[in-house]
């Protein structure tokens, strides 16, 4: 089943506003508890506060409070509106919002896919969105919503997995229990990188009318941006703009500074948060300081994986 999006519909609406206004951001939580400092919400910000603005921004626009529900340091926003199941997560970019119909909630269990950013192109320019597949299952007195995302390897030509997890509608999500030992979050050796990423704004003159068989087109531009710092070696090193990599939407990553594909990089992140290069290279390279300074110099963390194509 594939749903599709309707401006009208409060669950869209706020979905794509988050998507297309409030960037993915790592170090914003980095600078705001242990810097002190406010970065300019044109950075973005934590994940989690992705999924609480569009909760937010649902109900305001007349969807029911939703239940934010956690696996492990991801939350997802989870709404009941007349027997169907709705699932908002903007962390794994879903371009439309994930329905279980209420008949197949009632019976007990429903699979959804929806097509997530980014678009990637084949050699012969073919689009291939990424993949959310959400598969919901009743579970005595409550439900499992198990999320799987994947993105399309245009090295081989096939979707690989990229995130997965297990909601459970007991596991409910306490802001004040979460953030009680936020310097173990901020270090957790999951975190090994400092990022920025973004749905890219299309360019002027880059519009025209869609291809309602093109499904990157079918949703707008569904191209990613990103700029991040790996953490990996942090206690030696010296953080500055050159340990900044870009990755485009297609997967390539190029270091900071090293020609036309990193400027591309660069020109749509500024596009698209409304910031210039320097901010986001100081807001980067400052969090990534703030972490060396906070992080047990004994860890060694994962490395991070740079090519995404």
């Amino acid at each position: 089943m594939r749903p599709t999006s309707d401006p009208s519909d409060p669950y869209a609406a706020a979905l794509e506003s988050v998507l297309r206004g409030v960037p993915y951001n790592s170090a914003t939580e980095y600078l705001h508890w242990y810097d002190k400092s406010d970065p300019d919400p044109r950075h973005g910000v934590a994940c989690i506060h992705q999924t609480l603005y569009v909760a937010e921004r649902a109900a305001a626009l007349g969807a029911p409070e939703a239940a934010i529900l956690q696996d492990m340091r991801h939350i997802a926003a989870v709404f009941e509106d007349d027997g169907a199941v709705i699932v908002l997560d903007p962390y794994l970019m879903h371009l439309t919002p994930i329905v279980f119909p209420a008949e197949e909630v009632r019976r007990g269990h429903c699979e959804v896919e929806v097509d997530a950013a980014p678009v990637r192109r084949d050699e012969r320019g073919g689009a291939h969105p990424a993949r959310l597949t959400a598969v919901y299952r009743s579970s005595g007195e409550g439900y499992r919503i198990r999320l799987s995302y994947s993105k399309y390897s245009v090295k081989n030509g096939a979707h690989f997995l990229s995130r997965h997890f297990t909601l459970r509608s007991e596991n409910r999500f306490d802001f004040a229990r979460f953030s009680a030992d936020m310097l173990a979050l901020l270090t957790h050796p999951e975190q090994n990188s400092v990022s920025i990423r973004a749905i890219v704004t299309d360019a002027p003159g880059a519009g025209g009318a869609a291809d309602p068989a093109d499904p990157a087109a079918s949703a707008g531009s569904a191209v990613t941006a990103e700029a991040i710092i790996p953490l990996k070696g942090f206690a030696s090193c010296e953080f500055s703009a050159r340990d900044i990599w870009l990755r485009s939407g297609q997967g390539v990553a190029t270091p900071n500074g090293e020609g036309a594909a990193a400027e591309a990089v660069w020109a749509d992140l500024e596009r698209t948060t409304g910031l210039d290069r320097q901010d986001i290279e100081e807001h980067l390279v400052s969090a990534a300081q703030v972490y060396q300074k906070i992080a047990d110099h004994r860890t060694e963390l994962p490395d991070y994986h740079l090519q995404d194509a």
